[in-house]
């Protein structure tokens, strides 16, 4: 009985979220690569919420602990994602007033509260719906693009290869990843590249599955590496500066080429004399 009151404040929350979304629309901004990133994300959460919810009788309960740990770190992360953007707003109450719908999806005590991240993908499709140009948002904001498509890629590799890894390395005779948490905690460390070697695949499909995710984690890491590189070259350069620079440089090469077809036109008219 509890679960199914649960689910229908879950449902009228859901409601009252669409509401609040379509009476947004006039805090919206622009699109930007951590939009993308968030809903790539609260798709994740409900996913998690969704399983625990209706898979409660399937699920083992260290993969339903493992799903609400997850859920939670996204919390946490959603939590940082707004501090960070009410500390770096100009107008800090503005910000809070525009984006205050968020905060109750990104709370990890309440998970009946979790649906309404559903906002922040209502948000996404009506920006979406206006047809932007999203090459274009990426060479502008390059900075946040990279930092967006690293977290992006880990988190997809991370889940990807925890399931991966657990289904066929789980049940096998002398396997060491037996549960969720095992599967997770042994991606985890290997695309860190750590490799602490307490967790080793057995089988040849799971060894396989292991060589590609150490490939991606070294080039994940060194993305990283790279990025934080330019940022400590260039600690107060946004993106914004990189476009006036690329500007500076395209009108300084056109101002050249005219200088060299000046001169060209100069030696032709000495010849003709």
């Amino acid at each position: 009985m509890s679960s199914w009151l649960s689910a229908l404040s879950s449902f009228l929350l859901l409601g009252t979220a669409f509401k609040v979304g379509k009476c947004m629309r006039h805090h919206l901004s622009h699109l930007r690569a951590t939009d993308l990133l968030m809903a790539f994300l609260s798709v994740i959460s409900v996913i998690l919420v969704g399983a625990r919810w209706w898979g409660y009788g399937e699920l083992s309960p260290q993969t339903r602990q493992l799903f609400y740990d997850l859920d939670s770190l996204i919390c946490y992360f959603f939590l940082a994602h707004f501090a960070y953007g009410w500390v770096r707003a100009s107008d800090r109450m503005a910000f809070f007033k525009a984006n205050w719908f968020y905060l109750p999806g990104s709370l990890p005590m309440v998970e009946q509260l979790r649906w309404a991240r559903l906002i922040q993908l209502w948000r996404v499709y009506q920006l979406l719906r206006d047809g932007p140009d999203l090459l274009g948002m990426f060479r502008r904001e390059r900075n946040e693009t990279t930092i967006s498509g690293i977290l992006f890629l880990f988190f997809l590799l991370l889940g990807v290869g925890s399931g991966v890894m657990f289904w066929l390395e789980s049940g096998h005779p002398g396997s060491q990843i037996e549960t969720p948490y095992d599967a997770f905690w042994w991606t985890l460390v290997t695309l860190s590249t750590v490799g602490y070697g307490d967790l080793v695949p057995k089988t040849e499909e799971g060894r396989f599955v292991a060589s590609l995710l150490i490939l991606f984690g070294v080039g994940l890491f060194g993305a990283i590496s790279g990025f934080m590189a330019s940022l400590f070259v260039h600690p107060g350069r946004t993106s914004e500066d990189d476009s006036q620079w690329r500007r500076r440089q395209h009108e300084q090469q056109e101002q050249l080429l005219q200088e060299i077809k000046a001169l060209r036109e100069e030696v032709k008219a000495l010849q003709q004399r």
